[in-house]
């Protein structure tokens, strides 16, 4: 039988380039495969092993003395205490989280609130504002119950409140509002395909509006529930700002706040206990993680979706129309308020100073400029978090071009690996690196490039969240057609899916970059004197009581973020906003 020829070539030498293309495709597409596995393996297991064995021994090395005297000490030393109040604190910022998070988030997306686009405006606010720069803020108004802010009250109302954010309760309403975003960013794509026809037939029937939402809308939305509870749990247990800049005047025991003092709180760190307290935090994270994909099994009970069309209604809260409203400005009044406090004290010769305009000076600038080791923190700062933010976003998009491509385990062991740090606190992420290049023949304690590759492991899970889902929206018969054409693994990767998913590794970058510029959990374990960050410097000028210098470095922290936040925005857009707001379970 003769040949049939398309564009000049047999159909038959056509198949046979297909096969022996798609066989030496399908032997490079294992080969990338394996590579990136070796290097998430790589970023995610040895610290996390190291801080295990070290756990379990004694003293400065990494011998084989084995010992129980790292858990024997945290146990003596009021372990039951440090449960108790960390789950205080994680229990009741997840309350707060999930209340005021969701009430946000109901009203700009099924109600007629007045000014409703104030929801975004928070979500935006919230992330674009540093945590750390938020709470010093917070610190200096209301620190001790004697602030610039109690003084202000103080001669409005003619008698003194005492406000003080020092407290447990005051860290679980900070922690709280500070994670209002995520819960946001969680529940409005639900809501906003919410099948309001369940609702209507149960008002039909005679379901009041209260009742409805107990029996018929929050039922339909356990599933996202569930995860935005264990979620926020997670964060506020990883957190770290509040519980150090708040928890130590405060006197309670959080763990994280442990471990830093295990590694700080001495001349020589006591790297067994601080160990000891990683594990059984991961240990209690990895609990809560089974527990919620416990709970979340069996989502199709929940479908609100049906061939039988939605239907969108929107609930009149008639004359209550500005209590959303209200509540919106005074979350924006909780992130901005402090924060353009500290850039007003930036300016002044002393805190809480009057307006005249001989208050103000540009001295504390000054002062910062000839402070030990600003110069070199800024350099190091920029250069860990231009680092950080290309290679997570090249990383990103290769494990997650392998994960979506890919077949059979391997590609699912790939998408499992890169998400493992998303439920490791970054303090015990950073003394797992800290311990892994302390004992490793690599000379890389305290360099850059050792916190440059802590961060990228850190972040990893937050830009698969980014540029994995643009994969999935796109076809492989884009990729298919350009290896038919003879394109190479690398000319596929970067010239056909790079330019389609540009926008997601731009935001991952973007992400990764502001993010970097304030992290402070993992940076306060890494840096050295001579690798400081902006962060830990800003930290330790707080340690050291001056506050001028504390609040012209926190305005400038503040601007900077805010700045790069927009950029972010600007590419990722409001609804793709946060790269932390997925459900847990992703990460199994």
């Amino acid at each position: 039988m003769a040949d049939l020829y398309v564009g000049g070539v047999g159909l038959k030498a056509l198949a046979q380039r297909l096969r022996a293309s798609m066989k030496n495709i399908g032997g490079a597409e294992s080969a990338l495969a394996v590579i990136v596995l070796l290097v998430l393996a790589y970023l995610t297991i040895p610290p996390l092993f190291v801080m295990f064995w070290k756990s379990f021994v004694s003293g400065i090395s990494l011998g084989l003395n084995f010992s129980l005297s790292g858990y024997r000490s945290i146990t003596h030393n009021g372990l039951g205490s440090t449960v108790v109040q960390t789950l205080e604190f994680a229990l009741g910022s997840t309350i707060v989280t999930l209340v005021v998070g969701s009430i946000v988030a109901w009203s700009t997306i099924r109600t007629d609130a007045a000014m409703r686009w104030l929801g975004y405006v928070v979500a935006f606010i919230g992330f674009a504002v540093p945590g750390l720069v938020n709470i010093i803020g917070w610190i200096i108004l209301f620190g001790n119950g004697n602030g610039v802010g109690d003084l202000w009250l103080r001669h409005l109302l003619g008698f003194h409140l005492a406000l003080n954010i020092e407290t447990l309760p005051g860290m679980i309403a900070m922690e709280g509002l500070l994670n209002v975003p995520v819960v946001f960013f969680l529940l409005i794509g639900p809501l906003r395909s919410f099948n309001a026809s369940f609702e209507e037939a149960a008002q039909i029937h005679g379901g009041r509006g209260l009742t409805v939402m107990r029996k018929i809308t929050i039922p339909l939305l356990k599933p996202v529930l569930l995860s935005a509870v264990i979620l926020i749990a997670i964060r506020a247990i990883q957190g770290f700002e509040v519980p150090v800049l708040l928890g130590v005047p405060a006197r309670t025991s959080i763990f994280t706040e442990e471990i830093y003092n295990s590694i700080h709180g001495s001349l020589i760190p006591n790297y067994s206990i601080a160990s000891a307290f990683g594990v059984v935090l991961v240990a209690g994270l990895v609990v809560l993680l089974l527990l919620e994909t416990r709970f979340t099994k069996g989502t199709k009970r929940f479908e609100v979706i049906s061939g039988r069309g939605n239907v969108d209604r929107t609930i009149r809260l008639g004359r209550f129309r500005w209590l959303p409203t209200i509540l919106n400005l005074i979350i924006l009044a909780f992130f901005l308020l402090p924060c353009l406090y500290v850039v007003l004290a930036s300016f002044q010769k002393t805190i809480g100073a009057s307006f005249r305009a001989s208050s103000f000076t540009m001295s504390n600038y000054t002062t910062l400029l000839h402070t030990s080791g600003f110069m070199t923190a800024i350099r190091d700062t920029v250069e860990v978090a231009l680092g950080a933010a290309i290679f997570t976003a090249l990383l990103t998009l290769l494990a997650s071009w392998v994960s979506v491509r890919g077949k059979g385990p391997l590609a699912r062991v790939v998408n499992f690996m890169a998400n493992i740090p998303l439920v490791i606190p970054g303090i015990v992420m950073g003394f797992g690196f800290l311990l892994f290049y302390l004992y490793s023949p690599v000379p890389l304690f305290g360099t850059l490039l050792a916190i440059g590759i802590a961060f990228v492991a850190m972040f990893v899970p937050y830009g698969i969240r980014y540029v994995r889902p643009a994969l999935i929206g796109i076809s492989g018969e884009l990729e298919e057609a350009a290896r038919i054409s003879g394109a190479s693994g690398y000319q596929v990767i970067f010239k056909i899916v790079l330019p389609l998913v540009k926008s997601s590794v731009t935001g991952t970058s973007l992400y990764v970059f502001f993010t970097s510029f304030r992290e402070l959990a993992m940076a306060s374990i890494l840096v050295t004197a001579a690798t400081p960050l902006l962060s830990t410097l800003l930290l330790d000028q707080l340690v050291n009581g001056d506050l001028n210098v504390v609040s012209a470095l926190g305005a400038l922290i503040f601007v900077v973020s805010a700045l790069v936040g927009l950029l972010a925005f600007r590419f990722i857009g409001f609804q793709r906003v946060a790269p932390a707001a997925v459900t847990v379970g992703d990460a199994v």
